[in-house]
C-alpha cells in the first residue's frame, strides 16, 4: 500500500492544490533524464542532491490505459525533437530496457513529498527527425514481464549498435575532412569523394543506411542518416542546414538492413545477437 505523510495530505484536502507530475526517464545505471508537466522548472530534493526538473518537451501524456487481454497498463508518450535532446537519446544512449517514473507533487512546496503514480519500463518505441513515440508497460499491479516485447518479423529488431545488438560501431567508423571531399561538387545533400576515396575499399552499397557525423565546421554535431551510396558519391537523408563545406569533418559508420545472413553474419559476424525471424513467410508463400 503507497503511504504519504500527514503534511502532503493536508494539501490534499485544501481547497486550491496545484500539482505537477515529476517524470525520470532512467537509461541504464548512471544516465536519467528529468521533466515535469508543470510550466517552468522545478526542483525536487528527498535524501540526495536537489534534483532540476525541467518542463516536458513533448506532447501532454495521454494517462494509463488498461489492456483487457494482457492486463497490462500502458502509458504513451511523444518526446519533441528539441536541442540535443534527440541527439542525447538516439545517439550514444539506448531506449531498450528504460525506466520511466511518474510521481506527482505540489508545485509550490515540491520537496513535502512525492507521491509515485507510475512505473514501468519502455516497450515499443520509433523515432524519426522530429519526436520519439512509444508505450511504457506498468510494473505495478500487472504481469511481471514484458509481454510481447518484441514484433515477429523476418527482419532484426535491434537498433544497430544498440545493447540487444550488441555490435561496436566504432570498430567499423571511418573518419574523413574537407582534403577527401570535392568540395566544388558538393552540397547540403549529396557528398563526392575524391575519386578512389571510398571505391579502393568498398563496394557499392556499402554505407547505404549507415550514418554520417558532422566532427567540424558549421555543420558541426549534425546527424544524418545516409540514404545512398555509389561510388565515391553518398546522398543524405535530408539536407545539411549550412552549405559551407571548406572546413568539414565527419565521421561514416556502414548501415545494418537487420537482414541475417547479408548483414548481421557475413557484413559483422554477429549472428549469435540476431534477433529476427527469417523464415516467416511471405504472403505470397503463404497463399
Amino acid at each position: 500500500m503507497r503511504t504519504t505523510n500527514s503534511g502532503f495530505f493536508t494539501l490534499m484536502q485544501a481547497d486550491a492544490v496545484n500539482m505537477a507530475l515529476l517524470i525520470d526517464l532512467e537509461v541504464g545505471s548512471s544516465v536519467a533524464f528529468h521533466w515535469t508537466s508543470a510550466n517552468n522548472e522545478l526542483t525536487y530534493t528527498l535524501s540526495s542532491a536537489p534534483t532540476v526538473y525541467k518542463p516536458f518537451p513533448g506532447q501532454t501524456l495521454n494517462g494509463l490505459r488498461q489492456t483487457s487481454d494482457l492486463t497490462v497498463s500502458v502509458i504513451d508518450f511523444i518526446v519533441a525533437n528539441t536541442g540535443d535532446l534527440f541527439g542525447d537519446l538516439m545517439d550514444t544512449k539506448d531506449l531498450d530496457y528504460a525506466t520511466l517514473k511518474i510521481g506527482r507533487v505540489h508545485t509550490s512546496t515540491p520537496d513535502l513529498h512525492r507521491m509515485n503514480v507510475f512505473q514501468g519500463q519502455i516497450g515499443d518505441y520509433s523515432y524519426d527527425r522530429n519526436a520519439i513515440s512509444g508505450s511504457v508497460r506498468n510494473q505495478w499491479g500487472s504481469r511481471g514481464d514484458r509481454f510481447p516485447y518484441y514484433n515477429y518479423q523476418d527482419k532484426c529488431v535491434w537498433r544497430f549498435g544498440g545493447r540487444g545488438c550488441g555490435f561496436d560501431t566504432t570498430s567499423v567508423t571511418i573518419s574523413y575532412v574537407t582534403a577527401d571531399i570535392i568540395v566544388g561538387s558538393t552540397d547540403q545533400i549529396g557528398i563526392r569523394f575524391v575519386n578512389g576515396t571510398i571505391t579502393n575499399s568498398f563496394a557499392n552499397d556499402h554505407l547505404t543506411f549507415g550514418r554520417l557525423t558532422v566532427t567540424d565546421g558549421p555543420n558541426s554535431g549534425h546527424i544524418r542518416t545516409i540514404r545512398a551510396h555509389s561510388g565515391d558519391q553518398i546522398l543524405l537523408s535530408h539536407d545539411l542546414p549550412v552549405n559551407s563545406f571548406s572546413t568539414f569533418g565527419f565521421d561514416v559508420f556502414p548501415g545494418c538492413r537487420k537482414r541475417k545472413d547479408a548483414d548481421c553474419t557475413s557484413k559483422y559476424d554477429n549472428a549469435a545477437n540476431f534477433m529476427g525471424f527469417p523464415w516467416i513467410p511471405i504472403q505470397e508463400d503463404a497463399f
